[in-house]
């Protein structure tokens, strides 16, 4: 189908709109840009080969409050409200639940899906001073001497995204500006987010994290992760190291689903074992390490492999572990409940409502009927993160024949329109309120035109059931491979666990998004 030159012309409009913020944005254009490596995205087909993840979705709601409590905090602002006090009293308490439940022997790594709160402050400054007084310590008993490599060595061993309840949680949230970053552009752009609780490993040390680029499926580089530190024992194991890791990736490659990735691994000396900590794109926007994109690049492309320790002690290293370290941790600062007091009264009815336009969001009082047809149904891959919160109906057909289609990435497409008969497709009704659909919108694209949300009639259970009308996402644009496909009934589970490719779901999106040539 062509375009009209009314439709060119507004699409020119969009794309330039889009470059532009694009451009104006280097947070938004980061978030972007690693959407598709989030832990979310890549978790479920590679969880037998990392660490034990447990996602707590949150509330629009919520990111609205760790950004009111931080501009209140830090930036002079008084958006705190009272009624953020209690939402974020209510978070905290179901990620203390949630490690009560998951992690209560060893507590739990925290991080959001993109990334870590790592500029973040700890509950107890004083532990922070203590485990690294030890660290030093046990380094100078074993004869390392007293200069900033030492230190920054005793650095990498102390701990302070390691969490035991919520109140050591919500003090990590509530005091980086990441997190601050991250929840303001889900709320400028519509991109949830999710806590992570990952399963502490007290034996693994930044000393023993590598980073590989895989690139046109093969290994081209490895570097050490920590690239500012000398780690001299690991001068012995380099080529133990190296070995393990390839044989590792080679299991973890084909649940990946994407040629070019970058991946850190973790490696347990004691045990000579290997793990996946996380991906990353194979792009500029992700640390090279002990190499450089600009002088690097043909290497980390094309290989041949070559895995590179530090050797060399950056000539400014005292002042940064003085800089980033030890001034840093000096004295004590409030803990972030003592901050609640400043909370302003609930906002009048007419004001929630000026507030509400400004950001775009709905009053969450209303339901829908939506029909799920495939990633989002009970049990597949996205459902925990945006129908966590909303109601299962039941099981569903459509009363009409359209065309059900699978796309390169192994996700499900519904067209409109089609070359071919389709069939009544099954799936599943789920009730949402305003705000639930509005992340729906945002997750499917609606407003980037990949996907349009209309109404249609369906049969509950079975054809013959009782009828109701739902909204569905009916893809736009379907390419002519798309279109000519035999159309099938059923999305199922085990078609869904064999061949969905998330990375690549993610990408397909995001290219476009970001003005990039289309993944096919």
């Amino acid at each position: 189908k062509q375009m009209s030159l009314k439709e060119k012309a507004m699409a020119r409009v969009e794309t330039n709109a889009r470059n532009d913020l694009l451009e104006i944005s280097g947070e938004h254009r980061l978030r972007m840009e690693n959407l598709a490596f989030d832990i979310d995205v890549w978790y479920p087909p590679l969880k037998e080969l990392t660490f034990e993840s447990v996602f707590v979705p949150m509330r629009l709601k919520e990111a609205v409050a760790i950004k009111n409590y931080q501009n209140t905090r830090f930036n002079s602002r008084g958006k705190l409200t009272q009624e953020d006090v209690r939402v974020l009293n209510d978070l905290e308490n179901r990620i203390d639940e949630t490690i009560s439940k998951q992690f209560a022997q060893d507590g739990a790594f925290l991080r959001l899906c993109g990334r870590s709160p790592k500029d973040s402050e700890p509950l107890d400054r004083s532990k922070v001073r203590s485990d690294y007084a030890r660290e030093l310590q046990q380094l100078h008993d074993e004869g390392l001497p007293d200069d900033p490599n030492t230190k920054l060595r005793a650095i990498s061993r102390v701990h302070w995204l390691y969490v035991k309840n919520g109140k050591e949680a919500m003090s990590l949230l509530l005091t980086s500006e990441r997190v601050f970053a991250d929840m303001h552009d889900w709320i400028q752009y519509g991109e949830p987010e999710q806590i992570v609780l990952r399963k502490w490993e007290p034996d693994l040390h930044m000393e023993y994290e590598f980073r590989a680029f895989v690139n046109n499926d093969r290994i081209t580089v490895i570097s050490q992760y920590d690239h500012y530190a000398i780690y001299p024992d690991l001068v012995s194991m380099k080529e133990r190291i190296q070995e393990k890791i390839v044989e590792y990736w080679e299991t973890v490659h084909p649940h990946v689903g994407e040629p070019s990735y970058v991946i850190d691994f973790g490696y347990f000396p004691d045990s000579d074992r290997v793990i996946v900590i996380e991906l990353s794109p194979f792009r500029e926007c992700t640390g090279s390490a002990c190499f450089k994109w600009s002088i690097d690049r043909e290497v980390m492309m094309n290989g041949p492999l070559e895995f590179r320790l530090n050797e060399k002690s950056h000539p400014q290293l005292s002042v940064l572990v003085e800089s980033n370290w030890d001034d840093r941790w000096k004295g004590e600062v409030p803990k972030y409940w003592e901050f609640y007091s400043q909370a302003l009264p609930d906002p009048s009815p007419s004001l929630l409502e000026n507030f509400k336009k400004t950001f775009n969001l709905k009053s969450s009082q209303n339901s829908h009927k939506i029909f799920f047809y495939g990633t989002l149904k009970k049990g597949f891959h996205w459902n925990s993160k945006y129908l966590w919160d909303s109601k299962y109906v039941g099981p569903a057909v459509t009363s009409d024949t359209f065309q059900l289609v699978i796309g390169d990435s192994g996700v499900p497409y519904l067209l409109p329109e089609s070359k071919k008969a389709g069939k009544n497709v099954v799936g599943e009704i789920w009730e949402v309120d305003d705000l639930t659909l509005q992340h729906l919108d945002d997750y499917e694209g609606v407003t980037k035109g990949y996907y349009s949300r209309n109404i249609i009639k369906v049969c509950m259970g079975t054809l013959g059931g009782k009828q109701m009308m739902a909204n569905v996402y009916f893809k736009l644009n379907a390419s002519q491979d798309l279109l000519s496909q035999v159309p099938t009934e059923e999305y199922t589970i085990n078609f869904h666990l064999e061949n969905y490719k998330p990375i690549r779901h993610i990408l397909v999106k995001q290219r476009g998004y970001l003005g990039e040539q289309a993944l096919h």
